[in-house]
């Protein structure tokens, strides 16, 4: 076994990451068996890809006694032979549609530390390189909930979106488990979908390239306007739902009238910030659902699109207890979501679970203790 295997903190999050996928919470994915499946494991770090399982069953076997999953993936294509080593050799069957939304893209969300961990520095403007050891910096998103907040309200805008205007059916919305959320259409119609139609629906979502007076041509110069009727189609439509919803605009007979600037402003608000790359992507890997997300600690968790009301990090977080952790820098007032943490290097100290993995999964402390912790029901 190498050093890292026998360390105390890797024995302490082994048995906390076994222990929750002992209470098998994974959402299986349709087709698992012509599904690629990947792994970052904590014995060794490094991604182990082109694995195929024929059952969820004998995929708990692999990762509760071979492999313990930081990050644990499954392929959004269906695939002849998915356990092939190279991709032209698999058999392309059709892929999941994906949606991609992160709350850092968000004016005022999007600030971010760079912790020199060896210097025992933080930094708030980016840098690639620690100044004095040369190492790569830690970047700390100081996310907020209303960030994930604002996130969310797109992703339900974009399954409207998906529902309404493209007719799919199978839509389900996920909490990434660290900065955002995936949007997933599973409908069969969507899987023969080419990387270049995905990207046109990219285009469409997101409104890029957008030329406004093409879709919607103004009426009159002196203060041009457009007119809306109730049947309206697309982009349209999305813009009299919002113009109705806001009372923007002048009634005249069965039309709404609106004057152009103020429907330049309203189409600014219509964009959905999605990553274009992962919706192009036949062959993306997609976390499975209820898995633990290596970069938070927090479950990638599907989220109920009519009962979800504000984004509460703890009901993402798997663990209960007290965990003793100790800092590997000096910090006052770090930011956890809406928390707030000090930290004082070296200084071992016990806190809550859900912020002290937080940190560990981090990078900014050491795991010391997990007695008094365990796995909650989730």
């Amino acid at each position: 076994m190498s050093r890292r295997e026998l360390s105390k903190e890797f024995l302490l999050m082994k048995k906390l990451l076994r222990e929750y996928y002992s209470k098998k919470p994974l959402e299986e994915p349709i087709y698992i068996h012509k599904r690629e499946i990947a792994v970052q494991s904590l014995e060794d770090g490094v991604y182990i890809r082109h694995l195929s399982f024929p059952s969820l069953a004998i995929l708990y076997n692999y990762i509760l006694s071979e492999k313990t999953p930081l990050h644990l993936y499954y392929s959004s294509a269906y695939y002849e032979s998915p356990s092939a080593d190279k991709m032209d050799m698999k058999g392309w069957l059709g892929s999941d549609l994906i949606f991609d939304i992160d709350a850092d893209h968000y004016p005022g969300c999007d600030k971010t530390l760079y912790i020199c961990v060896g210097e025992n520095k933080a930094y708030e403007e980016k840098v690639s390189q620690c100044p004095e050891s040369g190492e790569k910096p830690l970047a700390y998103s100081l996310l907020s909930s209303r960030c994930l907040d604002r996130a969310f309200a797109d992703a339900k805008k974009l399954y409207s979106i998906l529902k309404d205007e493209f007719g799919f059916k199978d839509i389900v919305i996920y909490f990434s488990g660290n900065r955002g959320f995936h949007v997933k259409v599973l409908d069969e119609d969507a899987w023969s979908l080419t990387s270049d139609e995905r990207r046109e629906m990219a285009t469409y979502i997101s409104l890029e390239g957008f030329e406004l007076h093409r879709v919607f041509p103004p009426i009159g110069k002196r203060e041009p306007y457009i007119l809306l009727s109730q049947r309206e189609y697309g982009l349209r439509k999305r813009l009299l739902k919002y113009v109705v919803e806001k009372n923007i605009g002048v009634k005249t007979g069965a039309f709404i009238k609106v004057p152009i600037d103020e429907v330049e402003e309203i189409i600014n608000d219509l964009r959905i910030a999605i990553d274009a790359v992962v919706t192009m992507d036949i062959s993306r890997l997609s976390r499975f659902g209820n898995s633990i997300n290596g970069k938070s600690g927090l479950i990638v968790k599907k989220i109920d699109i009519n009962s979800f009301s504000k984004f509460n990090f703890l009901e993402y977080c798997p663990w209960e207890g007290v965990v003793r952790i100790k800092p590997l820098i000096d910090f006052s007032g770090l930011p956890v979501f809406d928390n707030v943490v000090n930290l004082k290097k070296g200084l071992a100290f016990d806190i809550d679970a859900c912020l002290g993995l937080y940190l560990v999964f981090k990078g900014l402390a050491r795991l010391v203790n997990i007695e008094r912790a365990g796995v909650r029901n989730v």
